[in-house]
């Protein structure tokens, strides 16, 4: 739980700082999906979504779906103890079809 609340404070500030900065902010930061930790990853990922959250895919290196989740909301955690040790793609859809990658390592 309190990994949780620092999590959810960690992107409320994240807005916060967003909203303060000029309109120089780079464009990847404005059009963010979602924001993940840890990463590298040994057990449980957290995702933070901007918006709700509707899908979650892994990809190994080889381009093969490692795993996907379904959902509908925006504060996701994911248990990834069982995915072998490496780098993954990570995919998120959220409820406007906005799709954002990012690269995850797992230990």
């Amino acid at each position: 739980m309190k990994t949780l609340l620092i999590a959810l404070l960690s992107i409320l500030s994240y807005f916060e700082l967003s909203a303060q900065q000029n309109i120089q902010t780079p464009i990847s930061k404005i059009n963010s999906v979602f924001k993940c930790h840890p990463n590298p990853v040994e057990n449980e990922l957290y995702i933070l979504g901007v918006n709700k959250i509707k899908s979650v895919e892994f990809i190994n290196v080889l381009g093969k779906r490692a795993a996907i989740y379904l959902f509908n909301k925006s504060i996701i955690k994911i248990d990834v103890s069982y995915l072998k040790t490496g780098i993954y793609i990570l995919q998120v859809i959220d409820e406007y079809d906005k799709v954002e990658i990012k690269k995850l390592v797992v230990r």
